[in-house]
C-alpha cells in the first residue's frame, strides 16, 4: 500500500521557499564576506603600493620597487655605518648615504643581470616552474618557523625584508637555476661535454697557483704590511720554500693544500691578471689590492689532482663562465634612481 507523504504538498512548497530564502541569505553573506576580503586586500595592496610599491630604480628596461631598494639600503647601512662614525659618535650621514646608494645600485644591477640574461632565453619570474620553486621554498621556510616556534614576520622585518621581497629574491634564485640548466644543456653556451671540459682544464684558460696574503686589518699600518709582503718575497728569492713562507706569513687560511685551480672571472682582477700573464714556476711581484697584499706563485697543474677532482673542477669552471656571463650582462645595464628615492633623505629610509 502506498504511504501518504508525511508533509503535505502545500507544506513542502512553503518549506522549499524558506530553504531558497535561507540559501539566498547564505549566498549574500558569502558574497559579502568575499567582497569585504577583496576590499581589505585591495586596501592592503593600495597601502603597500603607496610606500613599498613606489618605483625606486630603473635598471635597463626593468622597474625596481622601493621594498627591494629598502632591503639593500638598510643592510648596507648596517654594514657601513661604523666606517662613517667619528670618535665622538657623530655619523657623516651625507657621505654614508652616497656610498650606500652606490652599493645599492651595484647590487641591484647585478641582480637584474640575471633577470636580463634569463629574459633572452624566455625565462621570467612568472614562469610556472620558477614560481612553483620559489613558493615551495617560501612555504618550507614558513613551516620551519611554525614548527620551531619562530617568528617569521619578525625575522623578515629584522632583515628589512617584506614577504614580497623574499619571494622575489627566491624567484630570481629559481630563475637563475633554470637559466644555468638551459645554458649547460646540449647546444647551450656553456660546455658540458666531459672530454671538452677536460681539454679546457688542461689548456691555457685554467691555471694553478699558490699565494701569500697579507691582510690590511682595521687599524693596521698599510705601509708596514707592504714591507712584510716584500720581506716574504725577498725570502723566497733567497731560497726559502714557498710553503714555509705561506705558513709563516699568509692570512689566507682557506687555501687548499694543492693551491687554487681557477679559470678567468673567478679571482679578483689583480690576481687573475698576474696568474694568466705568468708561466709555470714564476712568482709575481707584491700585488696590492684594497684588502691587502698578495704574492702569487704559479704552478704546473697536477694530472692526478685533475682526474681525482674532475667533477668539482668541471662544476667550478661552468659556474665561473655562468656568473661571468651574468656580470657581463649587468655591466651593460644602468641603474637610475627614481624621483621617489631621490627625494628621501638618509633619515627617511627606514
Amino acid at each position: 500500500m502506498n504511504k501518504q507523504p508525511i508533509v503535505s504538498e502545500e507544506a513542502r512548497k512553503k518549506r522549499n521557499k524558506k530553504l531558497v530564502a535561507v540559501l539566498g541569505l547564505v549566498i549574500v553573506a558569502i558574497a559579502g564576506a568575499l567582497y569585504v576580503r577583496y576590499a581589505v586586500n585591495q586596501y592592503t595592496q593600495q597601502k603597500y603600493l603607496e610606500s613599498y610599491g613606489q618605483t625606486a630604480l630603473t635598471v635597463g628596461k626593468y622597474t625596481v620597487t622601493y621594498d627591494v631598494y629598502r632591503y639593500f639600503y638598510l643592510n648596507y647601512r648596517d654594514e657601513l655605518e661604523d666606517k662613517y662614525t667619528a670618535a665622538d659618535g657623530n655619523v657623516d650621514t651625507a657621505a654614508l648615504d652616497r656610498e650606500i646608494r652606490e652599493r645599492v645600485a651595484e647590487a641591484v644591477t647585478g641582480l637584474y643581470g640575471t633577470v636580463s640574461l634569463a629574459d633572452d632565453y624566455g625565462i621570467t619570474t612568472a614562469d610556472g616552474d620558477v614560481k612553483s620553486t620559489a613558493d615551495t621554498y617560501v612555504d618550507a621556510v614558513k613551516s620551519y618557523y611554525k614548527d620551531n616556534g619562530g617568528d617569521y614576520a619578525a625575522d623578515l622585518e629584522a632583515n628589512y625584508m617584506t614577504e614580497q621581497v623574499f619571494t622575489f629574491l627566491m624567484s630570481v634564485d629559481a630563475m637563475e637555476d633554470k637559466l644555468f640548466t638551459t645554458l649547460v644543456s646540449d647546444g647551450g653556451k656553456i660546455e658540458d661535454n666531459d672530454e671538452k671540459v677536460l681539454e679546457i682544464l688542461h689548456g691555457e684558460d685554467f691555471v694553478r697557483a699558490k699565494l701569500i696574503f697579507i691582510e690590511n686589518d682595521d687599524g693596521e699600518d698599510v705601509e708596514n704590511n707592504r714591507k712584510i709582503a716584500e720581506e716574504a718575497l725577498a725570502a723566497y728569492k733567497d731560497g726559502t720554500d714557498f710553503n714555509t713562507l705561506v705558513g709563516r706569513y699568509s692570512e689566507d687560511y682557506g687555501m687548499p693544500t694543492d693551491g687554487y685551480y681557477f679559470t678567468r672571472m673567478e679571482m679578483i682582477d689583480v690576481i687573475e691578471t698576474a696568474a694568466f700573464a705568468m708561466a709555470d714556476g714564476e712568482i709575481s711581484s707584491v700585488l696590492e689590492c684594497e684588502d691587502g697584499f698578495y704574492i702569487l706563485l704559479r704552478l704546473p697543474k697536477d694530472e692526478a689532482y685533475i682526474t681525482e677532482n674532475f667533477a668539482d673542477l668541471k662544476s667550478q669552471y661552468q659556474s665561473a663562465i655562468f656568473y661571468g656571463m651574468i656580470d657581463d650582462r649587468a655591466a651593460l645595464l644602468t641603474a637610475l634612481e627614481g624621483e621617489y628615492v631621490r627625494g628621501l633623505s638618509y633619515e627617511e629610509i627606514r
